[in-house]
């Protein structure tokens, strides 16, 4: 490769010999461009080699949610991003899909089956859709306070890690969705009340379709996408859903009730194809691990105080409380323990709603000896 400089710099009236007779100044030249040429291409490789994942790559964990842009959850998954990217030098981020732009829950699993997203933060449904037995978490008036929930989770945590694993999973953290309640066009506090009205399922739900199962009602079975459109015509005229979510998702603009306690606890969860997880080095993996339930830990927070907000706003919107009495609640008690009996040996094992049980009475007689 010859290097000719050009005027003004270098003026080929003035090489020795003439235009077309290379100097020792350009032979030189040639040389040195040569030379720094062969040096760049060795660094290259010798950092391909060296440091493969940095030098050309990133993963990059194309993320799926129901929540959208502007909510608790987006918000706290950008700061994550975020970190986790400045902390790993840029070997790890995320690309976001929020607001159901993936489709259903049903959907983003299939999709990441197929290797087109890499991860998804769920609620129980989807959860339970990888792993059904999950839904344990979920069984009606199961708990009585989250500070029971917490308690469960934290000494089954290494269950449902595993469980997840083994199906292809990994679990970065856990995430409320929180408190459960009924929304109505009229007033629904027991049994009787629910059975009069068009109540929307989600579709393909076991532990909703048992808990409607024991009420002796039909549900219309609906995807969560199509559940705004259903209440606008009619279609059903009753929902359940977090106090948030309601405010979110503008179901409560089509409603004129909520119920006065809620009737369960609905998870969620932050999970990674366990085959994208596995590409990480084992350093970014546990930094990946770390920062997130660091961030997720601080949503679950952060949600808890937006749902008893969102609870509160919603009455100021204009919701009337259905109230119940105190043997309307002891019947809907009752009511869900035949639901955890109906999903026993079927949704979970009856060893794990055992341990289950048995973590709740270990909390519950340490927090009467306080």
């Amino acid at each position: 490769m010859k290097v000719r400089i050009q005027p003004p710099f270098y003026s080929p009236l003035q090489i020795e010999g003439g235009i077309g007779q290379a100097t020792t100044t350009e032979v030189e030249l040639d040389r040195s461009v040569k030379n720094t040429f062969i040096i760049t291409i060795a660094i290259l490789i010798l950092s391909i080699l060296l440091f493969p994942g940095s030098v050309w790559s990133m993963t990059l964990i194309r993320f799926a949610t129901l929540a959208p842009e502007g909510s608790a959850w987006m918000n706290t998954m950008h700061e994550l991003d975020e970190e986790i990217r400045q902390q790993s030098g840029g070997e790890v981020g995320f690309k976001f899909y929020p607001n159901m732009s993936m489709g259903d829950e049903k959907d983003v699993i299939r999709k990441m089956r197929f290797g087109q997203i890499n991860g998804a933060g769920f609620t129980g449904f989807g959860l339970g859709e990888i792993l059904p037995e999950i839904r344990i978490l979920e069984l009606p008036y199961l708990f009585r306070n989250e500070e029971e929930l917490d308690y469960v989770i934290d000494k089954l945590n290494y269950y449902f890690q595993e469980k997840l694993s083994e199906r292809g999973f990994i679990l970065l953290d856990w995430a409320d969705v929180g408190w459960v309640y009924f929304l109505s066009k009229k007033p629904a506090a027991q049994p009787e009340d629910l059975s009069s009205l068009k109540v929307w399922m989600w579709q393909g739900d076991p532990l909703a379709a048992a808990f409607f199962a024991e009420l002796k009602t039909s549900p219309v079975p609906l995807s969560i996408m199509d559940v705004h459109m259903s209440l606008q015509t009619g279609l059903v005229n009753a929902v359940y859903c977090s106090p948030l979510a309601a405010l979110l998702l503008q179901w409560f603009t089509k409603v004129e009730y909520i119920s006065d306690i809620p009737f369960t606890y609905s998870i969620g969860a932050v999970l990674v194809d366990k085959k994208t997880f596995d590409r990480l080095s084992p350093e970014i993996q546990s930094m990946l691990l770390e920062t997130s339930r660091k961030h997720l830990r601080k949503l679950v927070i952060r949600s808890r105080k937006d749902n008893e907000e969102a609870y509160d706003q919603l009455l100021k919107e204009g919701l009337k409380q259905a109230p119940s009495t105190q043997a309307q609640r002891y019947e809907m008690m009752e009511l869900g323990q035949r639901v955890h009996q109906r999903l026993t040996d079927d949704l979970f094992p009856r060893d794990l709603l055992e341990m289950l049980y048995e973590t709740l009475s270990e909390y519950r007689s340490e927090s009467e000896n306080e």
